[in-house]
């Protein structure tokens, strides 16, 4: 529990940091305007209380009508400004989170479970954000409690204990439950993260679960189970909160008895006075039930930025290892090469929902416009090893290397320019991101290629249809990484979902013609009946790495070219 208290002032430092640099400090200026102006209301009050009617008149109220004109306006101000800072917040920590995910290798997405990233992202970064909110709402209430408090004892030295004895009871009854309420939130957030990765594999497995009655009903049941968890555990944090609530309101009553009943008898009061200590409570309740309210709302959002901060470290060591990591830098587009070489190389791929596979040690040298084909059984290190050689899967041992030049961290993503790949799990995103200026024939022509000319296109604005089958959305992944116009197509198991006719063209025009255009294939098949298309042919068999001899004559071709 005290490591997430001691976690409240990185995380205001935090949001600090994420803040709108002018805009901050003008609601810091708002804050004092709007806090300090509520008390001045207060104070023209009880003066226009204590003096003659005509004083009053002409004097107290013009100035309570200024006073609260400008309580009035430095509060909607405030409220407007305080808005658009929480909003910026917000859209600073999401962005930075983002870009620190999009610098970060595919195995840190694999190792963490994608419910949880998505909670972090959308529900963490909200309710911490939302504390910046909460801060600023209680800027102003600080400001007055501040200046207010202390006249409650000019007027009443009994009345002021009264009040002190209110304001630490009602933190107590909040304070006091704090271990269960962050316990309960944790818990909270888990079953959240459950339910997310629940609807995550429902959209995925939706075919399979609408095929089959029982898997169905069983999964709905155990996503009711979840949430039936997630309902309990809100009601509970609601009956901690509500305890609270109900605590401060019986204290707030009884600091009402106990002036106007209990201070009076204690101490000899005038009725002016009583009516001024009144008046100073009753401004000064809704401030203090707006902080000491705030007391759950704290301790969940404490526990959502841990979580933030668990991630923004992992990323900020990611950005700080490539930019203390020394080399080159290549131009958007890569340069030529003539041979890329593996030393040495061995990974162990340890995805969250897989067991873990080792690949290696292995030599590999890929040279430009070469064909290669990969064989082997499924699991066998086919797609771990494209994997690794695009840049995407970090090698335990050994080195990468560019026509003798190593390749680093700093490097690495100059280094993936060289590549363009669909692999089995793959994604077309309907957008051209990172392809806007491609023109229309170009991209008409790369849709023909591919045999999509009439079922789909893609224009500037985005591709026009997604929805395809299997097979045809493996071809428009072809297509866009055909735009891309990268020095290396990888593909993984293309043809597996391609009728024999497709396979034949792939196999007969469309390699050669990129072989042609000068580009470099990597192939990963079972199909076997094609080896006499390309120049080499690698084997793979538990994460070991052989070359296999090409066929004779397609060896003498191979070696004519």
């Amino acid at each position: 529990m005290n490591s997430i208290f001691n976690s409240l002032m990185p995380m205001l430092k935090f949001l600090w940091s994420h803040a709108p640099q002018r805009l901050k400090y003008l609601v810091l200026g708002l804050a004092l305007v709007a806090g300090l102006s509520r008390d001045w209301v207060m104070m023209v009050v009880n003066k226009a209380a204590a003096s003659p009617v005509h004083e009053t008149m002409s004097v107290w109220l013009p100035m309570f009508i200024a006073t609260f004109v400008t309580v009035i306006a430095a509060t909607f101000l405030y409220q407007i400004l305080a808005t658009v800072v929480t909003t910026k917040v917000i859209n600073n920590v999401r962005l930075r989170l983002i870009r620190g995910l999009l610098k970060a290798q595919p195995s840190l997405i694999d190792r963490r479970e994608h419910g949880a990233l998505y909670h972090i992202l959308t529900t963490d970064v909200s309710a911490v954000a939302g504390f910046t909110n909460t801060v600023l709402n209680m800027m102003p209430a600080v400001i007055f409690l501040t200046i207010a408090v202390p006249q409650v004892f000019y007027y009443s030295l009994v009345a002021g204990f009264f009040v002190i004895l209110v304001m630490i009871g009602g933190t107590l009854s909040y304070h006091l439950q704090q271990k269960k309420m962050a316990r309960l939130n944790d818990d909270g957030r888990a079953l959240e993260v459950a339910y997310f990765e629940r609807v995550s594999e429902m959209l995925r497995g939706f075919r399979e679960l609408r095929l089959h009655r029982r898997r169905r009903d069983s999964f709905s049941g155990d996503i009711d189970r979840v949430l039936e968890r997630l309902r309990k555990v809100l009601i509970r944090v609601n009956i901690i909160y509500e305890t609270g609530e109900s605590s401060v309101h019986a204290l707030k009553f009884l600091l009402f008895a106990g002036i106007v009943f209990l201070v009076p008898y204690l101490v000899r009061t005038e009725s002016v006075v009583t009516f001024q200590v009144l008046t100073l409570v009753l401004f000064s309740l809704t401030p203090f039930e707006q902080i000491v309210s705030s007391y759950p709302a704290v301790i969940g959002t404490l526990v959502s930025y841990m979580r933030i901060d668990d991630l923004a470290r992992e990323l900020a060591e990611i950005e700080r290892a490539a930019g203390e990591s020394p080399g080159y830098t290549l131009p958007a587009r890569a340069p030529k090469f003539e041979k890329i070489a593996l030393r040495g190389i061995e990974t162990r791929y340890a995805a969250r929902e897989t067991s873990s596979f080792a690949l290696g040690p292995l030599d590999f040298e890929l040279r430009r416009g070469e064909v290669v084909f990969l064989v082997g059984s499924n699991g066998s290190g086919k797609t771990t090893f494209m994997n690794v050689l695009t840049g995407l899967l970090e090698p335990t041992a050994g080195s990468i290397e560019v026509d003798g030049a190593p390749v680093n961290f700093a490097s690495m993503d100059a280094y993936r320019a060289q590549f363009s790949a669909v692999f089995t799990q793959f994604h077309v995103f309907r957008q051209l991101y990172g392809l806007e200026d491609v023109t229309q024939d170009t991209a008409d022509e790369m849709v023909r290629k591919v045999h999509l000319d009439g079922i789909t296109r893609i224009q500037p604005d985005g591709i026009t249809r997604i929805d395809l089958s299997a097979g045809q959305r493996r071809r428009l992944a072809l297509a866009v990484a055909l735009l891309e116009d990268r020095n290396v197509l990888v593909l993984d198991e293309f043809v597996a979902d391609q009728d024999p006719e497709r396979r034949k063209y792939f196999f007969n025009v469309l390699v050669p013609w990129l072989k042609q255009q000068g580009k470099t294939v990597i192939v990963s098949t079972h199909d076997l009946a094609w080896l006499n298309c390309c120049d080499r042919v690698l084997s793979f068999e538990n994460g070991k790495m052989t070359e296999e001899a090409l066929p004779p004559a397609r060896a003498a071709s191979a070696a004519a070219s």
